[in-house]
Parts: structure tokens; sequence; C-alpha cells
């Protein structure tokens, strides 16, 4: 009895971790599809940008491949010599113009007339930035936070979790599970009242037929009586 008993626990445990996993896949995967944007190679999670380091301009602060995280509250008047900033800047790939995000560190500051313009370069490049960064194209300043590797990861993280068949895993699979789960929970409920019902009407006509016997008897016992009363 006992171990049938801890079978069930055991059973209905394993149940429950089962449910609240599923349920926090389907969390992760609502938080990270609602609440997370991707640009190019940058990714924004509640309003914090991290940016995954394509090339080694910048190699000796920061890597290839790593994860860079970046303020994007802050004002252009802020913006310091010596500050890595985070732009977007405008290449020729195969004949076709792209924009892209780069990061490097500000070596010069020009106003004029209330504009900014920032001259760049990469800390592992010898030359400057050919163009001047202009300040409606500059999205956030470097932290100085990183995490060593991360960069390739995150994207393909954020990059899976929003495809089809990231949410073919985390919803469709986990709610369909979750459906399963809880039509097999109805059904053991209404078996085990179909069966409490079964042996509820089994016991009452059990009484009812002790009480039809026990009523049989003393309306013989009485008849008995009266007839020895009469004799």
């Amino acid at each position: 009895m006992e171990t049938k008993e801890t079978k069930k626990n055991g059973l209905k445990l394993a149940l429950n971790i089962i449910f609240y996993t599923v349920l926090g896949l389907v969390a992760v995967y609502s938080l990270v599809a609602l609440f997370s944007e991707q640009n190019l190679n940058t990714t924004s999670v509640f309003g914090i940008s991290s940016l995954s380091v394509q090339s080694d301009s910048m190699s000796g602060t920061f890597e290839k491949g790593d994860l860079i995280f970046v303020d994007t509250t802050f004002d252009v008047e802020d913006i310091d010599v010596d500050d890595v900033i985070t732009y977007r800047m405008q290449i020729e790939i195969e004949g076709e113009d792209v924009w892209i995000i780069n990061s490097h560190r500000v070596k010069a500051i020009n106003e004029i007339g209330g504009t900014y313009w920032y001259q760049t370069k990469g800390d592992a490049n010898a030359t400057y930035d050919a163009d001047a960064v202009y300040m409606t194209d500059v999205q956030g300043i470097w932290t100085g936070g990183k995490i060593a590797g991360a960069g390739a990861a995150v994207d393909g993280m954020i990059g899976f979790l929003k495809s089809p068949t990231g949410f073919f895993l985390f919803i469709v699979v986990p709610c369909f599970a979750f459906l399963v789960y809880e039509v097999v929970k109805f059904v053991k409920v209404v078996s085990d009242y179909n069966v409490s019902k079964a042996v509820g009407d089994r016991d009452q006509l059990k009484a009812d037929a002790l009480a039809a016997a026990r009523a049989e008897i003393e309306a013989e016992r009485k008849a008995q009586e009266e007839a020895a009363k009469k004799a």
C-alpha cells in the first residue's frame, strides 16, 4: 500500500515538474518575442541593448564574437573623447548600399552650429575612420560591459526563438502538452467521480435492502405478538 502511494506521489511530482517547465518555456519565449528587437547585429531586451561584435577592429578592448552592452539613454552633448560609441554607418556590399552597426572610439569631436560630428577609430586600426559620424547616427555609448564569446550565441538564441521553428517548439508543443495534461487530468477526475458514484450507489442499495429486511422482520415479529395476544 505504501509503495503504491509513493509511486502515485512520485508521478504527481513529475507531472507538476513538467507542467511548470512547460509554463517556464512559454514565459521565456513570450518575454523574448514580445520585448526583444533585433536590428542588424544588435539585440534589445527591455530597453537594454547589446551588440554582437563582428570584427577585430577594437581588438584589445573587445574581440570579434564578444557581446558588449550599450547605453542608449544618452545625450550627444555628453559624449567625450575616448568614449566608445555605437553608431550606424552605410557601406557598399556587392554593389548595394547597406546599413551596419559599428562601435569605435571617439578621437575628436567637431561642433558646428549646434550639430556634432565625431571622428572615430578602431583601437586595433592604424588610421582614423574615413568618415566622421553624424550625431543622429549614434545609437549608444559602450558601458564597458562585455561577455567574451557570447555574441554569436545570443544572436543565435534570439533569432531561433523568433523563428517559426522556435515558435513551434516553445509555443505549439508546450501548449499541446499542456492541453494533453489537462485532458488526462479531466478524464481522471471524471473516472474517479464515476467510480465513487458507483460505489455510493452500491452501498445505498445494500443499505436499502438491509432496511427493507429489518422492516419485514419487525412486521413479522409484531404480527406474531398480536396473534399470541389473541390466543
